[in-house]
């Protein structure tokens, strides 16, 4: 009996063979394509809060989507009509920040504490209208699927001013 005498013969085995590889090409073909449009790389977004009274401005820029071992932005930026009349006080919360390994906070805050829930850092009355926290980080290896975060700017009291809410993506 020859090699191929128990293959199949019947046309519509083969047809389904065709389009499974025809599937499976189609789908590796998107996934190149979104490789090479950044669709998995870093993606930032910017979110912003206004103080009740609206005097205090707030931005945070961070990464909407990102990938581990990638490096990501975080700048926080404060607004404050008229200047800062004390200190400025941030809140993060630390569940979002145990996404990244952070290599420097710049400024350094001249005080850091942290709650159950929260980091909080503390910079001495900065010059000025505005004042920008640029934190360098970037995502853990094997961290996926991300998390929810929170930055808020608070008075000498500790009440929230203005807070701000975001979401990071991780790819897996």
């Amino acid at each position: 009996m020859p090699p191929t005498a128990d293959v199949s013969t019947d046309p519509s085995t083969w047809e389904r063979g065709i389009w499974w590889r025809r599937l499976f090409l189609g789908a590796l073909t998107i996934v190149v394509l979104a490789g090479l449009l950044g669709v998995f790389g870093v993606r930032s977004r910017t979110v912003s809060a206004r103080s009740r009274s609206g005097r205090v401005d707030l931005d945070v820029t961070y990464a909407q989507s990102a990938r581990a071992g990638l490096d990501v932005p975080f700048d926080i930026e404060v607004h404050r009509d008229g200047g800062f009349h004390g200190d400025v006080v941030l809140s993060i919360s630390s569940d979002y920040l145990s996404l990244f390994n952070r290599s420097s906070v710049d400024p350094q805050p001249d005080s850091e504490t942290s709650t159950s829930h929260n980091v909080r850092w503390r910079y001495d009355r900065p010059p000025g209208d505005t004042f920008v926290v640029t934190v360098d980080m970037e995502v853990q290896q094997g961290r996926h699927w991300g998390r929810s975060g929170r930055v808020a700017v608070l008075d000498g009291a500790g009440h929230t001013l203005a807070h701000a809410s975001f979401r990071t993506w991780l790819a897996p």
